[in-house]
């Protein structure tokens, strides 16, 4: 199954580039305020109006505290840019997995944490865009709505909150060559 994935996302990528006028590599980086709880990154494929990309996150939180990885592919669809604007809009769909990693209950009263399963969970998601050009650096900002399932039960923040939060909300600089 994992040849299977590799190769389609080689060839379309090959492919891609075979067709397409001026492509484009870009590499995001996850939002800096956002380094509480997590730290991660993308790379992206752009070839004429569609971008493929690999992201990974590694979460060590602490509030909520769900310590593991998350790997994710997306596929985005960009509108049609005009001339003289520096922003495009994009519609986006991904795939997502990752491990959770057990962490023992700690504390007591206010400040406890409940004991955290390991497990592994996937899913999938889909929303809007905009990318903001500034030369070769950029802002990506996107919202959507994402669907997670888990092999542990999960308490209620890890969907609200956690990892496998419902809202998509995003907001990354870049780097595009």
């Amino acid at each position: 199954m994992k040849k299977l994935i590799v190769t389609t996302i080689f060839s379309a990528i090959f492919l891609g580039h075979i067709y397409c006028q001026e492509p484009t590599i870009a590499l995001h980086i996850y939002n800096p305020l956002g380094l509480i709880q997590k730290v991660g990154g993308k790379v992206e494929y752009r070839a004429n109006r569609m971008g493929f990309l690999f992201g990974a996150i590694r979460y060590y939180g602490s509030i909520p505290s769900y310590p593991g990885t998350q790997f994710g592919l997306e596929w985005r669809k960009y509108s049609i840019p005009q001339p003289t604007k520096k922003a495009v809009n994009f519609f986006y769909t991904k795939l997502i997995a990752g491990h959770q990693e057990h962490l023992e209950a700690q504390g007591s009263g206010f400040l406890s944490v409940s004991e955290i399963p390991e497990g592994n969970y996937y899913g999938a998601g889909a929303g809007v865009g905009r990318h903001i050009n500034l030369n070769h650096f950029f802002i990506d900002i996107n919202a959507g709505l994402k669907y997670v399932a888990s092999t542990v039960k999960q308490e209620t923040a890890f969907y609200i909150t956690g990892p496998a939060s419902y809202l998509d909300l995003h907001f990354n600089f870049g780097f595009q060559f």
